[in-house]
């Protein structure tokens, strides 16, 4: 699905538009955004508490900022007074980081039409456009809203779409993506294959988001393409909208939300891995330790190229597995599931990989053999000739 209706708009643009204004005044660690709000905020913007309107209470096993109520949702948006049919603006004075949240949420909600001050009020103020002080209240608006517009999954959803193969990108920063301690996650590290994707990276040195063009650019070295299902999720599911949007700028539509994120995630006794890398390393074992596994009912896998099996043998009753698709074997639905694993390729190189792909999985059991293809043989183990 492409989406039609723009994510920004400008300073500039912005003065000449017909829309309802929402300051998102919030970061981690400043609970003050309201009084910041009072001290200086573009005329005409009511204020929007994340914590209370954007956000259910946090709850055990729900994360810090669970979705709304609908009801809930829709009793904010007319106080704000968004009316049918309105064009939405939403910023903050932080990159729009937490006004995303709103972005997102209304979106969600069924609002066609919400976009985000690009650069926030610092472009505002550098517009040399005026600024108004104190409280302000808008005439109540008669907004229904509905929930699902756009697509969020749960904890399950989240480790499902890793292994269909698709991409998890983790928005929060790379230090809490690697575990460092911090006084904020639950449990430091990242869900097994996420990929560490920092939202500050969206954005550049003045906080305008960085142009279409090296967005995609950015995604794509992700491992972000048409072809693979999108998920995104932070610390509490806030940073994660401003990675939608991002994406949706590069034109990459369909992104599913994990509103819960590792502030759930954590606290539901899921695996957790700490470092930089997607998954945690996988052991490795002596070719006589893996054919000992594999005569004990161990699944041996061989992710050797076609060409390099040709020309060096194979192993006789070994799977063979496209070490980049492997949801063809390993997907949810696997056959394979409860059993040992053994990883052949040529060299530990091929084999770590995909070892720890399927650990991520959820395959508790896998190693991979020291020396491949090649110790496996020395090691007298079964082995069909060439055929090249």
């Amino acid at each position: 699905m492409t989406d039609t209706n723009p994510i920004l708009v400008t300073a500039g643009e912005l003065a000449g538009l017909d829309a309802r204004l929402l300051d998102v005044r919030w970061r981690l660690g400043d609970p003050d955004g309201h009084a910041h709000y009072l001290d200086g905020h573009i005329p005409g913007a009511v204020y929007v508490d994340l914590d209370t309107d954007l956000a259910a209470p946090a709850a055990a096993g729900q994360g810090r900022h669970p979705l709304p109520d609908v009801a809930d949702l829709q009793a904010a948006a007319r106080r704000w007074g968004i009316r049918a049919g309105d064009t939405v603006v939403a910023y903050d004075d932080n990159g729009n980081l937490a006004a995303a949240r709103a972005w997102w949420l209304l979106r969600w909600a069924g609002i066609a039409d919400v976009r985000l001050l690009d650069g926030g009020l610092a472009a505002w103020r550098a517009a040399g456009r005026p600024i108004a002080t104190g409280e302000e209240k808008a005439e109540p608006g008669d907004v229904v809203l509905t929930g699902g517009s756009l697509p969020s999954t749960g904890p399950d959803g989240a480790a499902g779409l890793v292994a269909a193969d698709g991409v998890l990108l983790d928005a929060r920063a790379a230090e809490r993506y690697r575990g460092e301690p911090n006084a904020i996650d639950p449990r430091p590290g990242h869900i097994p294959g996420a990929v560490s994707a920092p939202t500050s990276d969206n954005l550049t040195a003045e906080g305008t988001f960085r142009p279409a063009s090296e967005l995609a650019e950015r995604f794509t070295a992700l491992g972000v393409t048409p072809d693979r299902p999108i998920g995104v999720y932070c610390g509490s599911g806030v940073t994660a909208a401003h990675e939608i949007a991002a994406l949706a700028i590069a034109g990459i539509h369909d992104v599913v939300l994990y509103p819960g994120s590792l502030s759930q995630w954590a606290t539901l006794d899921r695996p957790v891995v700490a470092g930089p890398d997607p998954y945690p390393p996988a052991p490795l074992v002596s070719a006589a330790e893996a054919g000992r596994r594999v005569e004990a009912g161990a699944v041996l896998i061989d992710v050797r190229s076609a060409p390099r099996r040709a020309a060096d043998g194979t192993v006789p009753g070994a799977l063979i597995v496209d070490r980049n698709h492997l949801s063809a074997e390993f997907g949810p639905d696997s056959p394979h599931r409860g059993r040992p694993v053994v990883v052949v390729c040529g060299s530990v190189n091929g084999s770590g990989p995909v070892a720890a792909a399927l650990l991520g999985r959820g395959f508790g059991d896998v190693v991979h053999v020291d020396g491949g293809f090649a110790a496996w043989a020395e090691a007298g183990l079964p082995t069909s000739p060439p055929t090249a």
